[in-house]
């Protein structure tokens, strides 16, 4: 059931009385068939001595107020120029950052809002981009409002993960399935969705996963991960694959344990490291890390994805071949100019052979072969 009431004449206001609480969105005068429920926390809050643990289940509320985006997860912007941080600042987050940040978004036609259990519209789970550096689900470019406004057939779902070394810390004194924790959160994100968004007029029996770059690897790697439980239908892969070689290899986990001696921790026991790290402000430890990268010194500190034998393997393409995925309905892709975003930033014009090589190479080739 919901009720819907005027607040004022820019905004009116929409509460569906979901199976996580009661959840208060809003439809906008810009967008007047478009009901938005914003921030809804899917897990506890990963703060405290619940840094760097598996996401824990957010237990349903009473009433929840989904009229403003939650805080994107801590990640920072600063370096060398390139194509994202000079030419199209639309694809970075737009609001404040917070450890507290995992929650999701979710864009409904006003007319299953209002109706849900009388239209279940199929539904597509968005998994952003960024490297597993950056992101979230405030990129002004990847805003669904005017999508679902002019479709009306469908609901979109942006989830937020944890980035850099809160998502992907590869800590000695983590278990093997803890250290790649930004994929246990888009899992959590998912789940949530398939349990709760029948409540705002969506069909779980028809859920689209769909990712960008690091979210198509995301989704990707999924595949692999729940063959059996995919509890998505179909998959959409925009620019990314489980295939391209992972940009960080750190198998004695150094990479942490140098940001925690360089913060002063002294010793050689792991668990006690990640104790001493748990302690350490979000804003210092992003901090660190910014002006290392600054100093040009190694070790190149890149807190992303690691194969750990649990959500990322290193033998994808044998286990396409063996047929161990999800073997869902996929589409895959990639566009004609994708490595000018990656190549060596020139204002005037990227280095075209080094694009083209990025675009082929990195990009096209395992797409053909994961397709």
């Amino acid at each position: 059931m919901t009720r819907l009431y005027n607040s004022s004449s820019e905004v009116e206001y929409l509460t569906v009385n979901s199976t996580f609480g009661s959840i208060n969105g809003f439809i906008s005068k810009d967008h007047p068939n478009v009901a938005q429920f914003l921030g809804i926390p899917f897990a506890e809050a990963p703060v405290g001595s619940k840094r760097w643990l598996s996401p824990i289940p957010r237990t349903p509320v009473e009433h929840f107020d989904a009229t403003k985006f939650g805080p994107s997860c801590p990640q920072w912007f600063d370096g060398p120029p390139s194509i994202y941080n000079s030419d199209v600042p639309e694809f970075r987050i737009n609001d404040p950052m917070s450890e507290d940040c995992l929650s999701l978004s979710i864009w409904v036609p006003k007319k299953a809002a209002r109706a849900p259990l009388e239209n279940q519209l199929p539904v597509i789970v968005w998994i952003t981009g960024g490297a597993f550096l950056v992101g979230g689900t405030t990129v002004p470019y990847q805003n669904p409002t005017p999508w679902v406004e002019s479709s009306q057939r469908h609901i979109v779902v942006s989830i937020n993960y944890r980035l850099t070394i809160f998502g992907f810390p590869n800590a000695a004194g983590l278990a093997p399935h803890e250290r790649n924790l930004g994929f246990l959160d888009q899992r959590l994100g998912l789940e949530w969705v398939h349990k709760h968004i029948a409540s705002f007029g969506g069909d779980p029996l028809r859920m689209t996963h769909f990712g960008q770059s690091a979210g198509a690897r995301s989704v990707d790697v999924h595949s692999f991960q729940y063959p059996d439980r995919p509890l998505v239908r179909n998959q959409i892969m925009n620019s990314g694959t489980a295939l391209p070689p992972l940009p960080t290899s750190d198998p004695e986990c150094k990479l942490f344990t140098f940001v925690a001696e360089s913060l002063g921790f002294k010793g050689a026991d792991p668990v006690a490291e990640l104790e001493f790290m748990r302690q350490q402000p979000t804003e210092e430890l992003l901090d660190f890390i910014k002006k290392h990268a600054a100093s040009k010194k190694p070790p190149v500190l890149s807190f992303r994805p690691v194969v750990d034998g649990y959500t990322l393997f290193d033998d994808f393409e044998e286990r396409a071949k063996a047929g161990k995925f999800s073997k869902l309905p996929a589409i895959i892709g990639t566009v004609g100019d994708e490595g000018n975003a990656l190549a060596p930033y020139n204002p005037n014009g990227v280095d075209e052979l080094i694009a083209e090589g990025i675009t082929r190479n990195y990009f096209l080739k395992p797409a053909a072969k994961m397709a």
